[in-house]
């Protein structure tokens, strides 16, 4: 049967030879080189461009760097991120250029917005994938509109709700704020249509979104109704990243939602930044996995899982004994509110549904 593979975040910030020859490395790498078509979320410019945009944190990396990205063995990545864009529309053009200068197909980015949702195509053996691709996450300026260059973001509309109740009784205890959020209703029409545009031209169609928060165990609002529209609209998977820790497994008509993959590569942490920027990245886990799946209708829908962790380079090694355990154990209690079911089968991970 065909495999397809979906990974968490790609930042290297160094060349990744010969530290990706590493045997406990290659020993998650395989499962991308043995796969049919592998698809990541490239979040970092690949850029010589000086002019920083205005934003939290800026990184970026020569792009010589794009030579060695073979290692990973990628066909597919979006750049529809907050980081690609660090740059301005001249860093991500650069980027765009060096990974499509590899023989990557790169999603999330164009001149325009009708661009920026170009699906790229792929064949999995008889079978045509689509992936399209979205970013919640969208610095200023930098989604794309039809005559400006840029991601295709997605707006996300934020509200405080508070209790009026607990807030007479605690006076400015945060507690009595709930932070509510949903994707802006032309925005949710917008990526609905795309999809149902697209729909009849594939076999099996991916929307890859960059979405939710960079650590913890907690979803976004916005995220869960999201994945569920796209899903009636017509997508068959959907391949979440941004969180920098794994989020739960949700199987919603019978369609995987991936909500967070971890990190795949995580070489920003190796950059001088602020202490704030330093605190955020030590709360980011080192946990992650590849997904694996064969892209096909069923009753009883499965994704198999190769669990990493991030090693002292920041790349992937296999993860095992009491670092799997916990693994498990966390993405066990994520997602089974999700009513997903985490079980080794046969010496392999799998998530499925708790009923189907």
């Amino acid at each position: 049967m065909p495999t397809l593979a979906v990974t968490g975040d790609v930042i290297p910030l160094d060349h990744l030879r010969p530290d990706a020859q590493a045997p406990e490395v290659q020993a998650v790498l395989r499962h991308l080189h043995d796969a049919d078509l592998v698809i990541g979320n490239f979040e970092m410019p690949l850029t010589c461009a000086e002019t920083p945009l205005q934003k939290l944190l800026n990184i970026r990396a020569d792009p010589s760097i794009a030579s060695d990205l073979d290692a990973l063995g990628l066909d597919i990545v979006t750049v529809a991120n907050n980081h690609t864009v660090d740059y301005g529309c001249e860093g991500l053009k650069d980027t765009v250029e060096n990974l499509r200068a590899t023989g990557l197909q790169v999603v999330g980015a164009g001149e325009t917005v009708t661009e920026a949702v170009t699906p790229a195509e792929a064949f999995l053996r008889s079978k045509r994938v689509g992936v399209l691709a979205f970013s919640c996450l969208v610095p200023t300026g930098m989604g794309a509109a039809e005559r400006r260059a840029g991601i295709s973001g997605l707006k996300i509309v934020t509200s405080y709700e508070i209790d009026p109740y607990y807030q007479m009784e605690e006076p400015g205890d945060l507690s009595a704020v709930r932070v509510r959020t949903r994707v802006h209703d032309d925005d949710m029409e917008f990526a609905s249509r795309c999809v149902r545009d697209c729909r009849s031209r594939f076999d099996f169609l991916i929307v890859t979104v960059h979405w939710g928060f960079g650590s913890g165990d907690d979803l976004a609002e916005y995220q869960r109704p999201l994945a569920h529209a796209l899903i009636e609209a017509g997508a068959d998977m959907i391949h979440g990243h941004h969180p920098h820790t794994i989020h739960p497994i949700e199987f919603y008509r019978n369609k995987p939602i991936l909500y967070g993959l971890g990190t795949l590569v995580g070489q920003q942490v190796f950059m001088e930044a602020a202490p704030t920027i330093k605190k955020l990245w030590s709360e980011m886990s080192a946990e992650g996995f590849v997904a694996l799946l064969c892209p096909h209708s069923s009753a009883d829908p499965q994704v198999q899982l190769v669990p990493h962790i991030l090693n002292a380079r920041r790349l992937p090694g296999l993860a095992k004994g009491a670092e799997l355990d916990r693994l498990l154990s966390r993405l066990r209690r994520l997602s089974s509110p999700f009513g997903t079911k985490i079980e080794v089968r046969n010496g392999e991970i799998i998530a499925r549904k708790e009923n189907p």
